[in-house]
């Protein structure tokens, strides 16, 4: 019996230390350390996600199963201050944790704070055109290179078909506004991580920060939009699209009067890159909302592989089309 059981103990030391066990001890066991992170590690794989860094919207909550929904909240860095709860974060056990880096947030702070409460950080790049890097990088670090790859084909193929667009000269693009908050006159500037889809779709950012507008969300006034004049102006909400529908203000600008005001669809997270791998899907929608004849798109077929392919969700054509134009809803 001594000898079975001593090469039953060594098939499983090497069980134990072959890779994909040692990647199934991040199940259900990763702490990510940033919103942007939470999604993008739910959408590679929910069950490597041990907690969220904030808590969910009811929007977001709709296109997440229960048991996800209820893993708890440990805080996270959001900017503006705001840091995970260190007490919650060190009694919840984990001791992986992941960030997509990016210039918005100090990983080197954050790897030295997760140290202190024990934690080993692993990081993938962040930005649109490193999305096929940060889920191959998933994919190594995670051991789960077929879903890695996957993820990293899919958005290969976007940014390839979008590229023809992002070398049109910059006085034959169109120039756009991202409006946000209830009234329009929050947006984000050119170049940063909830606009940059704008650029990577064939568009101009015309909300340039400066020292004065701090990167972020900065707040503007309406007569900053007038004196900007856009093309087009994207509503990051619904009611926001039917305000702007409403007001004379807004219905007095050039983008009103040619018919380019668009509702930015969301669903189950926004198009605009905020992870930014939902700006593939946002890319893909400003090209041919944009330049319908250079990019056509069947785009309730292009929702539906989307959400089935990062979450896992098969959309029916009603919750498509809901997701596309809200007003539809009867």
């Amino acid at each position: 019996m001594k000898p079975l059981k001593a090469a039953l103990a060594s098939l499983l030391l090497l069980f134990l230390l072959s890779p994909r066990a040692m990647a199934d001890e991040f199940i259900k066991g990763v702490y990510p350390a940033t919103p942007p992170t939470s999604f993008t590690l739910y959408a590679f794989d929910p069950e490597l996600l041990g907690a969220w860094d904030t808590t969910l919207y009811d929007y977001e909550k709709k296109y997440i199963p229960e048991k996800y929904q209820s893993l708890p909240v440990l805080g996270g860095w959001y900017g503006q201050g705001f840091v995970p709860d260190r007490e919650m974060v060190m009694a919840s056990g984990l001791k992986k944790a992941f960030l997509v880096r990016s210039s918005f947030f100090n990983t080197d702070r954050i790897r030295d704070t997760l140290a202190e409460m024990g934690l080993e950080l692993l990081t993938a790049p962040d930005g649109v055109y490193e999305l096929p890097e940060c889920f191959r990088t998933m994919g190594r670090i995670f051991n789960r290179q077929a879903r890695g790859e996957e993820l990293a084909a899919y958005a290969e193929k976007v940014l390839a078909s979008v590229k023809k667009l992002n070398e049109l000269p910059k006085g034959k693009r169109f120039r756009v506004y991202l409006a946000m908050d209830a009234d329009g006159l929050a947006t984000s500037c050119a170049m940063e991580a909830r606009s940059y889809f704008i650029e990577v779709g064939g568009g101009t950012n015309v909300m340039v920060c400066n020292d004065s507008l701090q990167p972020g969300r900065p707040r503007i006034s309406f007569e900053d939009i007038l004196v900007m004049d856009p093309d087009v102006i994207l509503a990051e909400s619904y009611e926001l699209k039917k305000i702007m529908d409403a007001e004379p203000r807004w219905q007095g600008l050039r983008a009103a009067k040619e018919g380019r005001i668009y509702y930015l669809p969301r669903g189950p997270f926004s198009w605009n890159g905020h992870p930014t791998l939902t700006a593939l899907m946002g890319v893909q929608w400003l090209a041919n909302v944009l330049y319908p004849d250079l990019y056509p798109l069947d785009l309730p077929a292009t929702v539906k592989e989307f959400n089935k392919l990062f979450f896992r969700l098969d959309l029916n054509d009603q919750t498509v089309k809901e997701l596309i134009d809200p007003g539809s809803v009867n």
